[in-house]
């Protein structure tokens, strides 16, 4: 089978010769894997690992931000972030949140938020012929949408909690605004592309390690809708739609079959009652799972025999179809890349 027919018949959820595979890495993963494969570039070792997606994150399509002699810098909507050095490497962590003090519908619609003119998708669709006519296209990025970890990195993650369970007009008014904005961002990716991304990937995290987030029906009456709004806008274009959420999701996954959602994305298996076997059949027949090779336990503490292992087990509990393999999650830096390559050989038959 070809990358694009195997993708082709798991959303039908026909039987492949093996499960399309998915390679998403965080920060300087993708020069670690590079070293360890002993490829040329980021494109050569999808290549020797013969990945089925190529991705286009949407922030490919603006101009990269500005850092001073510290090292920070300060994104479309405000926030600043500073980079922290561990033991594994760099991330960017948020130094100023500027929503913190936002207590007024008036300093609401005041505030100086991002036009969707920062991003320039003239090029998408060339972009996308020179991937197309061997690979799947994903467009986007868990931060597309986001309305509760990108509202939080300007305002406080308790702060947004609080706003959701009061229902608070201002805080509720802050996630309109994200959405309004990334919404109009993802159309007009989409409508440039001319039909020809594949995937539109969206994320939002609902779920905590024991249990959702929030109660259902609060989910339902805040975030329904707009999770709607991109599934409809995405199929709009004829794209499939994957949403990566976290944590415990289980009671979620049934609302978003009921909203048309046709792929979730980080399925993390070691939250509570997100066991492999039991969502396949649960499940299985009415969306396609990506993920599944647990991030925080065997990908990052294990050995690659054990992944191998695991591997297997997952791709057997699919029953040889509705599954995309990849890691929960964006390989981390504390992921050893010789089990990120187990994995991904696992996956091969290698």
């Amino acid at each position: 089978m070809t990358h694009r027919s195997r993708f082709e018949a798991t959303m039908k959820h026909e039987r492949c010769d093996r499960p399309p595979i998915d390679c998403i890495a965080e920060g300087q993963v993708p020069e670690r894997l590079v070293r360890h494969l002993g490829a040329g570039s980021y494109d050569e070792a999808l290549e020797l690992l013969d990945i089925d997606f190529r991705h286009l994150m949407h922030h490919d399509f603006r101009a990269p931000y500005e850092k001073d002699e510290r090292g920070f810098f300060t994104d479309m909507w405000g926030v600043r972030r500073r980079p922290v050095v561990n033991i594994y490497g760099t991330y960017d962590e948020v130094e100023y949140r500027p929503f913190a003090d936002i207590s007024s519908m008036d300093e609401v619609e005041a505030y100086p938020w991002p036009s969707p003119d920062l991003f320039d998708f003239s090029d998408i669709e060339s972009r996308c012929d020179r991937i197309r006519n061997k690979y799947v296209v994903v467009f986007g990025h868990p931060g597309i949408m986001d309305l509760i970890n990108g509202t939080s990195f300007g305002r406080g993650m308790e702060q947004v909690l609080v706003d959701i369970a009061l229902e608070d007009p201002v805080g509720l008014a802050l996630l309109e605004k994200r959405q309004e904005i990334l919404l109009e961002v993802a159309e007009r990716a989409l409508r440039k592309a001319n039909g020809k991304i594949d995937v539109l990937w969206i994320g939002d995290d609902y779920g905590t390690q024991n249990g959702p987030l929030m109660n259902i029906d609060s989910w339902k009456t805040v975030f329904a809708p707009k999770l709607r709004a991109f599934i409809d806008l995405g199929h709009k274009y004829g794209a499939k739609v994957m949403l990566h959420s976290c944590g415990s999701n289980r009671a979620h996954i049934p609302h978003w079959i009921d909203l048309g959602l046709d792929i979730y994305q980080a399925v993390q298996v070691e939250a509570e009652g997100m066991d492999a076997g039991g969502l396949f059949r649960d499940f299985g027949r009415h969306i396609v799972f990506h993920g599944m090779v647990g991030l925080q336990s065997i990908l990052a503490h294990g050995n690659p025999d054990e992944v191998r292992k695991e591997t297997r087990r997952i791709v057997a509990a699919s029953g040889g179809s509705g599954y995309i393999l990849a890691p929960t999650h964006f390989l981390e830096l504390d992921t050893p890349m010789g089990n990120a390559v187990a994995m991904f050989e696992e996956g091969l038959g290698r």
